[in-house]
C-alpha cells in the first residue's frame, strides 16, 4: 500500500489526503543508487521500520471496514457499497453527502484517486488487492512493515551471493548473482486454496518445448469429467492413454473409467500450458518454475492464480542467464525451440532459489508498499521449508511417470498445477520422450 503526492494530477488534494489520513508514504525520498543487494535489504528494511515508527504517531482515526466478498463495480448495490463509501468519506476521497448504498460514478472516481494514489490499476474496481488496502489501518500497516523488515535482514544474512528470490505477495521474480541484482520480472504463483509453499531450494535442469502431464487433480475434477461428456480432454495437441495404451479419445466408453486409468500428456509447443521453458527444483511438493501459454495473465495486478507452481513473464531470459558460460548459447536455444520434443540441460551450478512472503516492500523511488496477504499469513509467519539436503551431482533431473512415491504437500497444497507430474500413472503407462540430455 503506498500514498504519494503527485503535483501534475489534477486530484492533489484528494491523493494528498490520502497520504496524510495513512501515513504509508515518506515524501521527498530520493530514487535510490544501485547498490549491492545486500545493501539495497538493509535500506529497505531501515526505511520500513522509520515508516512504522511514523505510522504509531499517527492518531486514531475511524476506519470503516469493506470486509471480504464479491468485487465492486459501477452498480453494485447493498451493505458494502455503503460501507466503501464511507471509507472513502474517511480517506478524505469522497463528500459526506456522497455515502450510498449504491456504486455511483463518485464512488468509482474516489475509488480511482485511491488506486492511483496507492499505484495500483486505476480501474476502478474494489477487488481484492483494492479492498484489502482500503481495510488496512494504519496500526495494522505498520505491523506488517516490521514484519518484514525482519524477514529481509534475516534473508540479507543467510542468503548465497547468488540467488533467485521468488516474492509471493507482490509476485514477482529477482535474480541476483554475485550480490549483484540482474533483474525483476512479474510472476504468477499460487492461488490461496492452493498455496505456493515458501521454499528453499535449487534450479538444477531447464528443460526447453516441456510436455505437460495433466496431475491428477486436474485429470479427476475435470479433464475426465470433460473425457465423459464430450469425448475430448479439452486440451490441444494432447495425447491420451488407457491402461498404459495411446487412446483415440473419441472411440472410448469413459463411463465407467477411474482417474488412476488416465494419463494426459500435452505436447510441446506454444500452446503447452507450461510455454517453452521449465525449471526444475528439488523439492517434494512438485513446485516448479515454468513459462505460460497465456502471457495476458501478467497484465492482472493481483497474479495469485495458479495450482502453486511459480510462472514467469520472461522465462527466456532466465533460461539464457542460468546458461551463460556453458554450451548453450541463444542461438543454440532457438535451435532447440525449433525441434518437436523437450530437450534437458542440467546446470553447471545448481542456482540457489528462495521464496519469501515480503508483504512491505520499497519501490525504486523509495515509496513504500503494502501488498494483499494472499495466504492469510500476517499473523502467523510461516519459516521457509527447506528442500531435501542432496548432492547436486547426483539429485534426480525429474520424475518419470512410474515415480509414484511422493512427499505429501503442505497443507493447503495438492501437489497440482499445469505441469506437475505428480505420479499416479497406470501400470504400463509409457513415459513420453521427454528426456533428451544437452
Amino acid at each position: 500500500m503506498t500514498a504519494s503526492a503527485d503535483t501534475r494530477k489534477p486530484r492533489t488534494l484528494a491523493a494528498l489526503a490520502l497520504a496524510l489520513s495513512s501515513a504509508l508514504a515518506l515524501l521527498g525520498a530520493a530514487p535510490a543508487d544501485a547498490l549491492p543487494y545486500r545493501d539495497t535489504l538493509t535500506q529497505w528494511a531501515d526505511r520500513l521500520d522509520s515508516a512504522a515508527t511514523d505510522l504509531d504517531r499517527t492518531p486514531v482515526q475511524p476506519s470503516t471496514r469493506i470486509g471480504d466478498g464479491a468485487t465492486l463495480k459501477l452498480g453494485s448495490s447493498g451493505d458494502r457499497v455503503t460501507r466503501l463509501s464511507q471509507r472513502l468519506v474517511e480517506l478524505g476521497l469522497l463528500p459526506a453527502d456522497q455515502v450510498s448504498d449504491r456504486f455511483t460514478n463518485a464512488i468509482a472516481g474516489a475509488v480511482k484517486t485511491f488506486q492511483l494514489a496507492q499505484r495500483m490499476k486505476d480501474d476502478g474496481l474494489v477487488g481484492a488487492g483494492t479492498r484489502a488496502a482500503l481495510d488496512r489501518t494504519p496500526a495494522e500497516a505498520a505491523a506488517l512493515m516490521r514484519q518484514s523488515a525482519e524477514a529481509m535482514r534475516g534473508f540479507r544474512d543467510t542468503a548465497p551471493d547468488s540467488v533467485l528470490v521468488v516474492n509471493l505477495t507482490n509476485q514477482t521474480t529477482t535474480l541476483v548473482q554475485q550480490g549483484e541484482e540482474v533483474f525483476t520480472m512479474r510472476a504468477i504463483v499460487g492461488r490461496p486454496s492452493r498455496e505456493t509453499p515458501l521454499l528453499t531450494d535449487r534450479i538444477t535442469h531447464v528443460i526447453v518445448n516441456p510436455t505437460w502431464t495433466v496431475p491428477p487433480t486436474v485429470l479427476k475434477e475435470d479433464k475426465l469429467p470433460m473425457l465423459k461428456a464430450k469425448g475430448t480432454p479439452g486440451i490441444q495437441n494432447a495425447l491420451v492413454y488407457l491402461d498404459g495404451q495411446e487412446v483415440a479419445p473419441e472411440t472410448v466408453d469413459w463411463h465407467d473409467v477411474t482417474p488412476g486409468r488416465v494419463r494426459i500428456v500435452q505436447q510441446p509447443g506454444d500452446h503447452n500450458a507450461l510455454g517453452r521453458f521449465r525449471f526444475n527444483l528439488t523439492n517434494p511438493y512438485d513446485i516448479y518454475l515454468h513459462g505460460t501459454n497465456e502471457p495476458r495473465l501478467f497484465a492482472r495486478e493481483l497474479r495469485s492464480i495458479s495450482s502453486g507452481c511459480v510462472r514467469l513473464e520472461d522465462p527466456r531470459r532466465l533460461a539464457e542467464i542460468l546458461l551463460q558460460g556453458s554450451t548453450v548459447t541463444p542461438a543454440k536455444i532457438d535451435r532447440m525451440l525449433d525441434r518437436p520434443q523437450p530437450q534437458w540441460i542440467k546446470l553447471p551450478t545448481p542456482m540457489p532459489v528462495q521464496f519469501v512472503y515480503w508483504i512491505a516492500t520499497v519501490e525504486g523511488d523509495g515509496t513504500i508498499r503494502l501488498h494483499p496477504d494472499i495466504y492469510d499469513r500476517a499473523d502467523d509467519m510461516a519459516a521457509p521449508v527447506a528442500a531435501p539436503a542432496a548432492d547436486p551431482a547426483v539429485v534426480k533431473p525429474a520424475a518419470t511417470p512410474a515415480d509414484t512415491g511422493r512427499a505429501t504437500a503442505p497443507a493447503g497444497r495438492t501437489g497440482t498445477d499445469v505441469g506437475v507430474n505428480t505420479g499416479g500413472a497406470a501400470p504400463g503407462t509409457p513415459a513420453p520422450a521427454d528426456k533428451p540430455r544437452v
